[in-house]
């Protein structure tokens, strides 16, 4: 439970972030200064890829590679960096988020909820199937609930988002 709890925090923070991001964005559009301004040219011109997908990604991701992972249960330091450092990625990428198209944002939810299964899946094959627990603050049994939990959480934004995704391509 305490897994279950400490990914749900993370992921509320991020998209929290996310929305003060995006807020941010509109802000600096109508009010920035010069520098505001080429800021949020580049972003433009990058479709807020770079923010959202390289940089922001880049952040929430190291947080999940086992050693980083593990500082952040036992480090209380650590652990004060890696929420920090969440919500710059949550505001970041919400400032991509809005110089994106259409398709792109569908796309973002889209890879947001299958990263979110992925690492369901890994959480659930180093549990069970390899008996190894790579996340060593946790029990296999957390690991195991937790990948439950995020497999119930993703299967239904995936599966809509998909479909979105193909409507906006003017697929489906």
């Amino acid at each position: 439970m305490q897994e279950i709890a400490k990914f749900s925090f993370d992921m509320t923070l991020v998209w929290g972030a996310g929305l003060l991001g995006i807020w941010m964005s509109r802000f600096l559009y109508q009010y920035g200064g010069r520098s505001a301004s080429r800021f949020l040219d580049f972003n433009y011109r990058t479709k807020g890829l770079l923010l959202s997908w390289i940089i922001g990604g880049a952040i929430l991701t190291y947080w999940y590679i086992p050693g980083p992972f593990e500082a952040s249960v036992t480090s209380a330091s650590a652990r004060a960096i890696q929420v920090i450092s969440f919500f710059v990625a949550g505001l970041l990428s919400g400032v991509g988020w809005d110089a994106m198209p259409k398709v792109w944002k569908s796309i973002t939810i889209f890879a947001v909820f299958s990263m979110m299964a992925t690492m369901a899946e890994i959480f659930l094959e180093m549990g069970t199937y390899y008996a190894v627990d790579v996340y060593r603050p946790y029990s296999v049994s957390q690991l195991v609930e937790t990948s439950y939990f995020l497999f119930a959480m993703a299967f239904i934004p995936s599966t809509y988002y998909m479909v979105k995704i193909l409507k906006d391509l003017d697929i489906f």
